[in-house]
């Protein structure tokens, strides 16, 4: 009896290093094989349907496409396509808005080899994988009733790291493809959630709760 052919993967990561990165591991693999890689999310559909992927590793941003619509896009026009949303970000609600709009899975890009390839083969055989540490349990950095307390959304965390980074908001919004007053009202809305006027305050209180 012959060995079954390996699983076919498509990467879809503006990060080029990463990316490549994350091919060398898989293509280690005898039952996995990544059959391309994808660095903008304009060339994903076209990908998926030329090279016929059994599934999917989608970042979650790209270039300011939200890389879980794009998951959900996949799926609804690629019957049997799975889609494991791989991101940086340790946040429940991202998962959750992931797993409510289809996505099979849900892995931190920190995450360990064993885990993300439990994850994989998981999700290949049929299965659901939504991990946020090394165990494959839920964990939040920020707390739950930090979140629920101040109402950030996923967007102005996002904004908040850029800002730490000591980006602009013309760079911020260059960076995300946004216009600067949409990334200059998210900073309005975001100084107004925490009760902060000044940028080296909202630095200090971004560290202060691991951001």
């Amino acid at each position: 009896m012959e060995p079954s052919p390996p699983s076919r993967l498509l990467l879809i990561d503006d990060h080029r290093l990463f990316n490549d990165g994350l091919k060398s591991l898989l293509d280690a693999q005898t039952d996995l094989t990544v059959c391309g890689q994808v660095f903008t999310a304009a060339d994903a559909l076209a990908a998926v349907h030329r090279l016929a992927p059994q599934l999917v590793l989608l970042d979650v941003n790209l270039q300011g496409v939200s890389g879980i619509d794009l998951g959900s896009q996949l799926i609804h026009n690629f019957a049997g396509l799975y889609v494991i949303l791989l991101t940086m970000y340790n946040q429940p609600k991202l998962l959750d808005e992931a797993r409510r709009a289809g996505l099979h899975g849900y892995l931190l890009k920190d995450a360990t080899t064993d885990l993300l390839l439990k994850g994989i083969r998981t999700v290949l055989n049929g299965g659901k994988f939504f991990a946020l540490n090394e165990s494959g349990h839920f964990i939040d950095r920020f707390g739950d009733d930090f979140a629920r307390r101040l109402s950030l959304t996923f967007r102005e965390v996002e904004i908040i790291r850029l800002i730490c980074q000591g980006l602009s908001s013309e760079q911020i919004a260059d960076q995300l493809t946004l216009s600067v007053e949409t990334i200059k009202t998210h900073r309005k809305n975001i100084h107004f959630k925490l009760g902060i006027s000044k940028v080296a305050d909202l630095i200090q209180f971004a560290i202060k709760q691991g951001l």
